[in-house]
């Protein structure tokens, strides 16, 4: 198995700012191996409770929270990283980093994250016209609540937990996806290859 990687990218961000567009992008355009955090929770959920309801991953699934505290706060970066290295990947791109647990492993395995971002009623025009993450979402007003549910009563010093603000805060890069899809891939590259060999 190789032991290290060219490049490694984490990304996060606020609810339909283009988190996925991005790592799709990468994966696709620019040979990225993808793993998706939220992808390995799914199957760990289905892993241990089948095809039962409870198998479901839901937004701010205190199920993430409890894995992170039972094998240790960076373990879906880890996975994600083993399983890519295994494969003999030279880059890597890990979305959907939610905790400073995550980050922190991100870091130490060479890695950079990148924090997607866009104003608020932008997001919500996406969310709604791609008819994901909004299954309850009826208005603007429910969207931001739900989005708050990732920032607020958050403890501080917990680095298991879903915690957005931290993400922003910790990034090496926050991109602002206020445009269009050239603008905001063009800003990408230039963040992510800019500095490299």
């Amino acid at each position: 198995m190789s032991t290290s990687a060219k490049l490694i990218i984490g990304i996060a961000g606020t609810l339909s700012s283009g988190k996925d567009t991005l790592a799709e992008y990468l994966e696709h355009q620019k040979g990225f191996v993808h793993k998706s955090t939220s992808d390995m929770l799914r199957a760990e959920k289905k892993r241990i409770y089948g095809d039962s309801p409870e198998a479901l991953l839901k937004r701010a699934d205190p199920f993430a929270n409890n894995l992170r505290s039972e094998r240790g706060a960076g373990i879906l970066v880890q996975l994600a990283y083993e399983e890519s290295l295994v494969a003999n990947a030279k880059c890597i791109v890990i979305s959907g980093i939610r905790s400073i647990g995550e980050v922190e492993k991100l870091h130490e395995i060479g890695g950079r994250l990148l924090f997607v971002d866009a104003d608020p009623d932008i997001r919500f025009k996406r969310a709604q016209s791609r008819k994901r993450d909004i299954q309850d979402i009826k208005s603007f007003e429910d969207f931001l609540a739900q989005e708050a549910t990732e920032s607020d009563n958050i403890d501080q010093t917990d680095k298991t937990v879903q915690n957005l603000p931290a993400m922003k805060r910790l990034a090496d890069y926050v991109m602002h996806n206020n445009y269009d899809l050239v603008t905001f891939l063009a800003e990408a590259d230039q963040c992510i290859f800019s500095d490299q060999p």
